[in-house]
């Protein structure tokens, strides 16, 4: 029986390698190249552009040219508050997707935003983070894999603080002030504050300010930069309140399933990649914004006094825990699951930093 049955199994076993193990090789071999169109609402000489253009230049080195992405700078192809429906609908591919401009759709993903969400000096950690987070958690898995995204490159703003006109005395002089805020739990944070936050994307920011239609603005030093707020704003309130993290570029999935497996993997891991080089770049270029910023633009950077500090803190504290409630009420029942979940990456990251240095 062993003699019949042994050159059946054979048999079978190449048919198998004939027919299934070559079209898998077939499908990566006979892959045609793509163009893929990145909506960038950067300018391409800012610091963020030469990340962006890095990023697309090592894909298509690692890709072998079998994946290029071309760039389309200032918001020319997708304005930056609809990018994800230019990326849903395929007017874009690849586009910068932040939380806050669409919160009812990625209700856990903007739990990633909340204030204090990231440690002074632990931008690395934070990426990371973020990363493990949408990776593993099952709750934010589905949701992005709902809204058909996923993150190929990370984006960390540096710590949020505030920009305006002139330097107050204290947190209490910003009482009644009008201040564009990025969204989710900063603008809680705000309210808890006396000022009146109301959300404005960042390309907006500048008219705002040189008009006057807000008073203030929370910002991101670097990004800031790269907007030129420096020429409306002569003061930066170093409030320190948290990064955004839930934002980056992020590729249409339909596009990336068609991609084959080997692709995928090579972004994946650029991803890692690009958000560490990414995280201590903005760290650095923190310090030589604020040096350019002071001695170049006239701009003041203050800190809070230990008394406002604290009171910052418990104001973020409680805005946090406000819309945690607020998120579970509405129906989002994993919110604090999440949150709680980037909280623990986030201190296993920071642990892993430490020990680096």
């Amino acid at each position: 029986m062993r003699k019949i049955y042994l050159p059946v199994a054979v048999g079978v076993s190449l048919l198998f390698l004939t027919f299934v193990f070559p079209a898998t090789c077939l499908a990566a071999e006979t892959f045609k190249p793509v163009t893929l169109k990145y909506a960038a609402p950067v300018v391409q000489q800012s610091w963020y552009g030469q990340q962006n253009q890095w990023w697309a230049n090592e894909v298509e080195k690692r890709t072998g040219g079998r994946v290029k992405i071309q760039i389309f700078w200032m918001e020319s192809l997708v304005k930056w508050k609809d990018m994800l429906h230019g990326i849903q609908s395929g007017i874009a591919d690849i586009g910068w997707f932040s939380s806050t401009y669409n919160p009812s759709n990625v209700p856990l993903f903007l739990m990633l935003d909340n204030p204090l969400n990231c440690h002074p000096g632990q931008y690395v950690a934070a990426i990371l983070a973020c990363n493990d987070t949408m990776d593993n958690q099952p709750d934010l898995k589905a949701e992005l894999e709902r809204e058909k995204i996923i993150m190929v490159a990370n984006h960390n703003s540096g710590m949020a603080q505030i920009g305006l006109k002139k330097c107050p005395d204290s947190l209490k002089g910003l009482k009644g002030k009008s201040i564009r805020s990025y969204g989710g739990g900063q603008i809680k944070t705000y309210e808890n504050l006396g000022m009146n936050p109301t959300f404005l994307s960042y390309s907006d920011i500048y008219e705002a300010i040189d008009r006057g239609t807000v008073d203030i603005s929370n910002i991101a030093v670097t990004l800031s930069d790269a907007f030129k707020h420096y020429e409306v704003m002569k003061c930066v309130y170093m409030t320190n309140g948290g990064v955004a993290i839930a934002s980056g570029l992020f590729l249409n999935r339909d596009v990336f399933k068609k991609l084959p497996k080997d692709i995928q993997d090579i972004l994946l891991k650029l991803r890692t990649e690009y958000g560490i080089r990414y995280g201590k770049g903005v760290e650095e270029g923190e310090t030589t914004v604020r040096d350019k910023w002071t001695t170049k633009h006239g701009v003041t950077f203050k800190d809070l006094s230990p008394e406002d500090q604290k009171i910052f803190v418990e104001a973020s504290n409680k805005a946090t825990e406000y819309l945690l409630k607020k998120q579970e009420s509405d129906g989002h029942t994993a919110a604090r699951k999440v949150w709680n979940y980037y909280l623990n990456a986030l201190k296993k990251y920071e642990d892993q930093e430490a020990k680096k240095k």
